[in-house]
């Protein structure tokens, strides 16, 4: 039995990793609800993708009542964690989450954690084809590509894992990768970070 059968899962944000992840929680037996600000209108191409499963759709606006049917919540990259939504999630204790989060709690792979100001996508991709180079079954992923919750059930133990991780995704973290590298650290983000304190602590 996985940790979100059964569960309450909130996905806030339809992005790439909202689906990923949204797939990935209904086969392992969530109540899977999501809503995205945009309109019915907007998603059709999403919506369409997702239509075989059994999801409740809250869509052209975040109502705080979500919350009260909530056990856990899923944000994407890019939904702020000082949004009143999130904040008031934390307010009432609930866990917050994200599909690169899930797929670390899950993964049997070794894992490579690649993160920084600038670089990440060339260290990444570099890091991954000396991985294949080595004779390791490699994956690349995170914030590049294909989510890799999407590919966790074709993983095994002694495969490579290299995954590129943005501040918003690790802000929230809780389990970090074994083996990571923070290539640098300049000031970006800071719409977001607020201070350059804030973005050094998310990576």
């Amino acid at each position: 039995m996985d940790a979100l059968t059964g569960k309450r899962l909130l996905i806030l944000g339809l992005a790439r990793q909202g689906k990923a992840l949204a797939r990935f929680a209904t086969g392992v037996g969530a109540q899977v609800t999501v809503s995205d600000l945009r309109s019915p209108e907007k998603l059709q191409p999403d919506l369409a993708e997702l239509r075989d499963l059994p999801i409740e759709w809250v869509l052209g606006e975040h109502p705080m009542t979500l919350l009260e049917r909530t056990d856990i919540l899923a944000i994407s990259g890019g939904v702020p964690t000082d949004a009143p939504f999130v904040q008031a999630a934390w307010a009432r204790g609930i866990p917050i989450t994200n599909d690169e989060q899930e797929f670390m709690r899950r993964t049997p792979t070794d894992v490579i954690g690649i993160t920084g100001s600038a670089g990440k996508t060339t260290t990444t991709a570099l890091t991954g084809v000396m991985a294949q180079v080595a004779g390791r079954h490699t994956w690349v992923g995170g914030n590049i590509g294909r989510p890799l919750i999407a590919d966790l059930h074709k993983m095994n133990e002694g495969d490579v894992v290299v995954q590129e991780l943005s501040s918003f995704q690790l802000e929230i973290w809780e389990q970090s990768p074994p083996i990571a590298a923070v290539l640098n650290i300049t000031p970006n983000h800071l719409d977001r970070h607020k201070t350059m304190t804030a973005y050094a602590q998310a990576k």
